[in-house]
């Protein structure tokens, strides 16, 4: 099932947050008033986000590189970086806490605030797929990593002499009638099977399971998983914008 996650607003803001999520490929930053999603895009370099940061209120920086904090951002007078000593309104129960990932941890967060008192399961399909269970209580477990869409299709592409290097697509049947449609079958389709079976793993363990499915490769399976799920398009960056509130009171 798919639902609306944000409404965007066509608004003048006066008190702009500024959600700064620099993932593996990609970043992306996102402007909030209160908890309405103004605007979202993603940017290729720092340059790019000078005037958001002038024009910000607060800020929060997330990355999932190891690179070191850009001087516009680290100056700002309201500048949240987020890591693994940030205090978070869930408990955290990972025994690796300096190296899980901050938007697997601002997704659950963002998870526990659309579904409180509910056991949530949060997949993110991105360069790696992730899976993420929160429960009733508001403890977060942990989960698992496997490769992404994109990782699969390299890793066949490098790890063989002669198999072509495939883009994911829409259409991807079940019978491959070419080489090319016969890995988009076996790696689209595997996902699917992979993901419905975690899926179904975790609800013989979580009574009344919500499932959360964020992350840009979702739209590549979303509609064909068995289970029925919560489309979420932009959960880290709520969940970072989430995470901007709790700690707002610390500056």
């Amino acid at each position: 099932m798919h639902f609306p996650f944000v409404k965007f607003v066509e608004t003048q803001s006066y008190v702009l947050k500024l959600i700064i999520d620099q993932g593996n490929t990609h970043i992306k930053i996102a402007l909030f008033e209160a908890n309405i999603l103004l605007k979202k895009e993603v940017v290729d370099s720092w340059l790019s986000i000078s005037d958001y940061v002038e024009k910000a209120h607060s800020i929060v920086f997330s990355s999932v590189k190891s690179d070191s904090i850009p001087d516009q951002l680290r100056n700002h007078p309201r500048f949240l970086h987020l890591d693994y000593s940030t205090k978070i309104p869930i408990v955290n129960k990972s025994t690796t806490p300096k190296t899980l990932g901050m938007d697997r941890l601002a997704a659950v967060v963002a998870a526990g605030a659309l579904f409180p008192e509910k056991n949530v399961l949060t997949i993110d399909s991105g360069t790696c797929i992730t899976y993420d269970i929160l429960t009733k209580d508001g403890v977060y477990l942990g989960g698992s990593i496997s490769p992404g869409l994109n990782m699969r299709f390299k890793s066949l592409h490098q790890q063989t002499s002669k198999l072509p290097l495939v883009s994911p697509s829409i259409d991807h049947p079940l019978v491959g009638y070419s080489t090319e449609s016969a890995i988009l079958s076996g790696v689209i389709n595997g996902m699917i099977c992979e993901i419905d079976g975690i899926i179904n793993r975790y609800k013989s363990d979580y009574p009344d399971l919500q499932i959360i499915l964020t992350g840009g490769d979702a739209k590549f399976f979303d509609k064909e998983l068995k289970n029925s799920i919560f489309a979420a398009p932009d959960l880290v960056l709520t969940g970072l914008n989430e995470l901007l509130n709790y700690n707002e009171a610390n500056f």
